[in-house]
């Protein structure tokens, strides 16, 4: 059965929210967005798991079917196929960032895509999953990992009875395992590894664990001899910012944000982001009332293998000569903007112009 985590989902942030991707990535239409939520229908869900591929903060989940707990499964096995017919649900359900995740795990994996010309699903679910996997591609020869291959397989009945095998044994143990496992097998991934600076503060942000699992690969990885840039508008699953002037520090961005990716200092005066962690759900260019926020041209593979907090705006903050409170100064009176609208409805009301 299909569920959602309300407390996860962007829509519940805020009512501002334009977030679609399950809603279009959805065969059946058996998810509707609303404003301020999400409505499941679920006599029309058939659990292909095409939502969970594109949500980008893991709200969407399955209660018999774990993603990431398949992936750790299928590394350390032997197998080198992945197939909604034998070992997986729709393919679309893997996503992007787990097929950038398998292609730094594991050389040699192959997609079955043998079935999905026949599948009353391909209108929706194949040319995302050609997406999902020309994207993943597209990173991975950037950064150095394994390709993905997608390409069809004819394989006998016997071969498709081993793998069916397979997932009969990772269902069962999915189902046992506690909520605690992911990150004991993290750890089991990271072993023999140095630890980084920045390594527990990323576990502790509130961000997936399909991004927790990325990033610990990424740790991994042997660094490029060169980093490249890698065009924004191709990327899904994160991307690089830029904070125009028309930015008035409201702080609604950052407060808002529900992987803590956007952040400010002490004194509010700067905005902080950290592209690698950023989920590109969207959330903080639906409340900018001034648009100010936006996309950078490119994204720089350096923010995989060395993340940095960058400053996208600052402000100069002073202290109200009335109130004592901090406030965003951009000249004149050195006032705060709630004691300018106290003073003037004050003159409203005694008729002083």
């Amino acid at each position: 059965m299909i569920s959602i985590q309300s407390g996860e989902c962007v829509r519940y942030y805020s009512k501002l929210s334009e977030c679609t991707k399950c809603q279009e990535a959805c065969p059946t239409q058996a998810i509707k967005c609303k404003e301020g939520g999400v409505e499941l229908w679920m006599e029309s869900c058939v659990e292909c798991g095409a939502c969970m591929g594109v949500c980008p903060t893991e709200a969407i989940s399955l209660s018999n079917f774990n993603v990431t707990e398949f992936f750790f499964d299928f590394v350390q096995s032997d197998e080198e196929v992945i197939g909604c017919k034998y070992n997986f649900l729709c393919l679309a359900a893997l996503g992007s960032e787990y097929l950038i995740s398998l292609g730094l795990a594991k050389e040699g994996v192959v997609l079955d895509i043998g079935h999905c010309s026949e599948c009353e699903l391909k209108e929706h679910c194949f040319p995302l999953i050609e997406e999902q996997v020309s994207e993943a591609n597209y990173v991975l020869g950037a950064i150095g990992g394994h390709p993905i291959e997608a390409k069809k397989l004819a394989l006998t009945k016997e071969e498709i009875s081993d793998r069916r095998e397979f997932f009969n044994l990772f269902s069962l143990k999915g189902a046992a395992k506690a909520k605690g496992e992911f990150e004991k097998r993290l750890e089991a991934l990271d072993e023999g590894y140095t630890p980084q600076a920045d390594t527990a503060r990323i576990r502790q942000k509130n961000i997936p664990n399909k991004r927790k699992l990325l990033f610990t690969l990424l740790r991994r990885a042997p660094k490029p001899q060169e980093y490249k840039l890698l065009e924004n508008e191709y990327l899904s699953f994160t991307s690089d910012k830029v904070i125009d002037e028309s930015c008035d520090n409201c702080s609604i961005c950052y407060r808002i944000c529900p992987t803590e990716v956007l952040s400010t200092t002490r004194r509010s005066d700067a905005i902080l982001f950290d592209p690698l962690l950023c989920v590109r759900c969207h959330l903080c260019h639906d409340v900018c009332a001034k648009d100010s926020i936006q996309l950078a041209q490119y994204f720089d593979t350096k923010e995989l293998f060395e993340p940095q907090q960058k400053v996208l705006a600052k402000f100069q903050v002073i202290r109200c000569d009335d109130c004592g409170n901090l406030f965003t100064y951009f000249g004149g009176e050195r006032i705060c903007p709630r004691c300018q609208i106290e003073e003037q409805e004050a003159k409203d009301l005694w008729g002083i112009e």
